[in-house]
C-alpha cells in the first residue's frame, strides 16, 4: 500500500512536468514563429523592375543638377569609385561635393548592359555604361564609359546606395563595347 501511495505524488509530478514541458515547447514554437514573421516583415526584396526604377530615379537626379538631391541617394558611409585609379569618395558630404563639381558638366548616362541581383534588404546592379558630358572647351562633349556597379541597401525604410563604381574600367576609343 505504501508503494502505491508514494507512486501517486511521483506520477502527479511527472504529469505536471510533462505539462510544463509541453507548455514551454509551445511557447518556444510561438516565439520562433513570431520571430520568423518579424524576419519576413523586416526583409524587403526588390523586383527587377523596382531596381530599374531606382536607377531611373538616380539618372533623373543627375539631370536635375542638384548635388544635395544626389547625396540623398547614398548612405552616410557610402563609397563612390569614380575611376579605376582614383581614390574612392567616402561619406555623404564628400559625395555631395563630388557631384557639385560633376553636375555642371551635365552627365548623361546610357546603360548599355545591366545585370541585376536582389536579396533580402539588398540589390546589386552592374553592367556597362557610357557617359556623355560637357567637354572642357565650350561647345564640346566627351564620352566616358566602362563598367559600373551599384549596391543598394534597405536602411530606415529607404533604399539607398552603399557602394558605387561609376565607370571604373574605362575603354579607349578603338576598344569595342563588346570587350566590356
Amino acid at each position: 500500500m505504501r508503494a502505491c501511495a508514494s507512486a501517486k505524488p511521483y506520477t502527479a509530478m511527472r504529469i505536471a512536468n510533462i505539462g510544463l514541458l509541453a507548455t514551454l515547447t509551445m511557447c518556444v514554437a510561438i516565439l520562433c514563429a513570431s520571430q520568423a514573421r518579424a524576419d519576413t516583415a523586416s526583409c524587403k526584396k526588390l523586383t527587377t523592375f523596382q531596381v530599374r526604377q531606382l536607377m531611373n530615379v538616380w539618372k533623373a537626379g543627375l539631370a536635375s543638377g542638384d548635388a544635395d538631391k544626389m547625396a540623398s541617394f547614398y548612405t552616410d558611409d557610402a563609397t563612390v569609385s569614380t575611376t579605376k585609379d582614383s581614390q574612392p569618395v567616402k561619406g555623404k558630404q564628400a559625395i555631395r561635393d563630388y557631384y557639385a563639381t560633376l553636375l555642371p558638366r551635365h552627365p548623361q548616362p546610357r546603360f548599355i548592359s545591366t545585370k541585376i541581383a536582389t536579396a533580402c534588404n539588398a540589390a546589386t546592379v552592374e553592367g556597362t555604361v557610357l557617359y556623355r558630358i560637357t567637354g572642357k572647351r565650350k561647345g564640346t562633349r566627351m564620352l566616358l564609359g566602362g563598367r559600373y556597379k551599384v549596391d543598394f541597401a534597405y536602411n530606415n525604410k529607404v533604399w539607398q546606395i552603399t557602394k558605387q563604381s561609376l565607370a571604373t574600367d574605362p575603354r579607349k576609343l578603338d576598344e569595342p563595347l563588346a570587350s566590356l
